[in-house]
């Protein structure tokens, strides 16, 4: 009885224990493979048509253009196949992602304020064209440049892809993979061979967490109608009043687009985001230019907390749980209860054995 008693003992406090130290773990996300679209598997081809103002031979727009001047270019679609098909055709205004690189496809990518004339508001075209079984078309663009004359360039390109839902899907493994293949044209419109000094402004510095990684993102604005190429940007985090460097970050040959603006990440790497004032000391160069900029930004706290829960990767405390605390000491005292509760029956069966055995003496 005894024994058997002890192994219960040893049960229960084997499971408080197991409660008490129990943590949830969490798998990060895998990364995604892309696939290498083959030749012709769009189902269609395109051509770009030069008109005589174009200056170059590389494969996207390059017009020379006058104040006011209005124009006409165009696209030449061909369906190879023997189905109808519906192109889409997107136009954006050219944008500057994170990592330096040019975008020219369709994008949230902010511009910057001092963009005077954006690229979808000069180029306009159709949302799509229906393409019959082997038939050409062209996708007709009309440009209509301001009246005012200006020094650089307009940039942007023209999407086409063929209308989701009609690709053919794959087999796979189990898995339905639908291959969509979009081409993009670019456009450059200028006026003048003017050279346009850079010049580059530092926007704000603001706590983010792109792919769930706390992160300070630092916006840097390419204010010139030109492109910048071959920018090297570094970042150092400090304290408000501390000059000892938190966090940093370095990249180098970056481009920028006419008039948009770079969204510098410095990461945090595993840390827990912590609220509290901060300077950012950023410096920017481009060949013999330079440009320093030392600017205060502050997390607050509801964005702290908000981060550190979306967060994955943390290795600093993240504040005090609350709700584990109060399951750690409920699952602490339930095993106590019930151990003196144990205790207690073996203490009173003893009581009773031993009372027991003394009548049967006498």
């Amino acid at each position: 009885m005894k024994n058997r008693i002890n192994q219960w003992i040893f049960l229960v406090v084997l499971l408080g224990i197991s409660l008490v130290f129990s943590v949830p773990t969490y798998a990060e996300e895998g990364e995604t493979a892309t696939s290498q679209a083959a030749e012709g598997a769009s189902g269609f081809t395109y051509e770009v048509i030069f008109p005589e103002n174009q200056r170059s031979q590389n494969g996207y727009y390059d017009l020379r253009m006058t104040p006011g001047q209005q124009q006409t270019v165009e696209i030449l679609l061909k369906n190879h196949g023997k189905e109808e098909i519906v192109i889409n055709v997107t136009l954006s205004g050219a944008r500057t992602n994170p990592n330096g690189v040019v975008e020219y496809g369709p994008t949230k990518l902010e511009a910057d304020a001092s963009m005077k004339y954006e690229f979808t508001d000069i180029v306009k075209g159709p949302e799509s064209v229906t393409l019959a079984p082997g038939a050409e078309e062209a996708v007709r663009l009309d440009i209509t440049m301001p009246e005012a004359s200006f020094d650089g360039i307009i940039l942007g390109g023209i999407q086409i892809q063929r209308q989701a839902g009609e690709t053919e899907p794959e087999e796979k493994q189990g898995m339905m993979i639908v291959n969509e293949y979009a081409y993009i044209v670019g456009m450059i419109l200028s006026e003048t061979d003017a050279e346009i000094v850079p010049e580059m402004s530092f926007i704000k510095a603001y706590a983010s967490q792109p792919n769930y990684r706390n992160t300070i993102v630092i916006d840097l604005g390419n204010i010139v109608a030109a492109p910048l190429k071959g920018v090297t940007v570094e970042a150092q985090i400090m304290g408000e009043t501390s000059d000892t460097v938190l966090y940093d970050a370095k990249k180098l040959n970056m481009n920028m687009a006419p008039n948009t603006v770079l969204n510098f990440p410095v990461s945090m790497g595993s840390d827990a985001m912590e609220a509290g004032k901060y300077r950012a000391h950023v410096t920017a160069t481009l060949g013999d230019q330079k440009w320093e900029w030392t600017e205060p930004f502050e997390i607050t706290k509801e964005q702290a907390d908000k981060f550190n829960r979306e967060a994955v990767g943390l290795v600093q405390e993240q504040g005090l749980d609350w709700q584990l605390i109060a399951m750690i000491v409920g699952g602490v005292v339930a095993v106590v209860v019930v151990i003196f509760l144990i205790i207690h029956f073996v203490g009173k069966n003893k009581k009773k054995n031993s009372k027991k055995n003394r009548k049967k003496k006498k």
